[in-house]
This record gives C-alpha cells, sequence and structure tokens, in this order.
C-alpha cells in the first residue's frame, strides 16, 4: 500500500495536474424495448458545476471536462430508467428556455425527466491513507406531459475506494463511476418516484402497486 502511495505522488509531481478522460461507462445505444409500456423523454444531464476541477489526489489537482461527465452520468441515467424502472425512453433535447409541455407533445413522451449534476468532489481520507472518496449531488425532476413538475429531490452520495494503482487517473475513473450508480440507486429506493413510475405505467392500479412491491 505505501509503495501505490508512494507511485501516486510521484506521478502527480511529475504531471502536476490530470484531465480525467471519460471512463468507458456503459452502452445505451440498443434500449430494452417494454411493449406495454410508456416512453418518457430523458434530457440530456445538465452539468451545474462551476469548475471542471474535482479535486485532488496525490498532490496532483484531478478535472473532468463537462461534456464528459455530461455523458457517462446520461448513459446511466438512461440504463436506470430503461432497465430498471421498465419504461421505454426518448431522448430529447431541452434548455431552460423550452417548454415541456411542447417537447412532451413534439416526442410523444407522458414525461419528462430532467438530471442535474450540482457537484462532484474528489478527495483522500485523512484517517485512512488507503481510501480515496468521492461526493456527488445530484438533482432529479419529473414533469407530465403537460409540463407540470411533480418531482423533485436531490441526493448526496458518497462513496470510497481503496487505492489499487499508482496511476491517478485509473483510481479516479473507478471512483467517479461508483460514485454515480450510488447516486442513481438512491432514486431507485425512493418510494415517492417508485409510486410515480407505476401510475405512468399501470394508471390507477400505480400507487397500489408500488405499496405492494
Amino acid at each position: 500500500m505505501r509503495r501505490l502511495i508512494m507511485g501516486m505522488v510521484l506521478s502527480t509531481l511529475i504531471l502536476g495536474c490530470s484531465t480525467v478522460q471519460r471512463p468507458k461507462g456503459i452502452d445505451t445505444s440498443t434500449p430494452v424495448q417494454h411493449q406495454e409500456s410508456i416512453a418518457a423523454g430523458v434530457a440530456a444531464t445538465m452539468d451545474d458545476r462551476e469548475s471542471e476541477t474535482i479535486g485532488t489526489l496525490g498532490g496532483a489537482t484531478i478535472a473532468i471536462k463537462k461534456n464528459d461527465l455530461v455523458d457517462l452520468v446520461s448513459n446511466y441515467l438512461i440504463r436506470y430508467i430503461n432497465e430498471k424502472a421498465g419504461l421505454n425512453v426518448e431522448r430529447v433535447e431541452i434548455s431552460d428556455a423550452d417548454s415541456i409541455k411542447l417537447i412532451a407533445s413534439k416526442n410523444k413522451v407522458k414525461a419528462v425527466i430532467i438530471l442535474r449534476i450540482k457537484s462532484l468532489k474528489l478527495f483522500s481520507n485523512d484517517v485512512m491513507p488507503g481510501l480515496i472518496g468521492a461526493e456527488l449531488i445530484l438533482e432529479l425532476s419529473v414533469f407530465d406531459e403537460t409540463g407540470q413538475e411533480i418531482y423533485r429531490r436531490p441526493v448526496i452520495s458518497h462513496f470510497e475506494n481503496p487505492i489499487e494503482s499508482p496511476v491517478v487517473e485509473k483510481n479516479a475513473k473507478e471512483l467517479i463511476e461508483s460514485v454515480i450508480k450510488n447516486g442513481l440507486s438512491q432514486y431507485g429506493k425512493d418510494a415517492e418516484l417508485k409510486k410515480i413510475i407505476a401510475k405512468f405505467k399501470y394508471g390507477g392500479l400505480g400507487a397500489t402497486l408500488a405499496q405492494i412491491f
């Protein structure tokens, strides 16, 4: 473990700053088609971070580009909605000035889902030097086809990984993917969101089914 830490320190002293290239993530090019389910419009994740810098590891400044983080989080969100929530997914383009109602009508979707990245930070664990951690703040909003916001909730995701490689970027990539999955899993456990999804899928029976499952 000491050798790994020293390796990280030496490599970052040479580099000074490291920009994390987009992790491989997951493939969402062929989503599952659910015959009896409705379509939900999913906007590209919005990155509200003021800076692309996400912290320091081993003395090096770590950054991840907004476009890379947006693509990564968006793909994990789409997989969750498509495979875990059982909704068909339609990617939609949206900005703050757009009408949700018009977007829903144009794309023939019953709901529009928007996820915002509020913050992402990496840090070293001062108490346990063999660990590095991450904190991710997300905010998920769901709108119905009339444009009314029916759900909004921020979540704070924490995750820690052991240092397994002297390569700073490799450790950072693995940690970023882990903290994203942990954050989205919190939405998967949210009873209120489960009821909303069930109502979309099953109509009036949705709330009852959500309570059962």
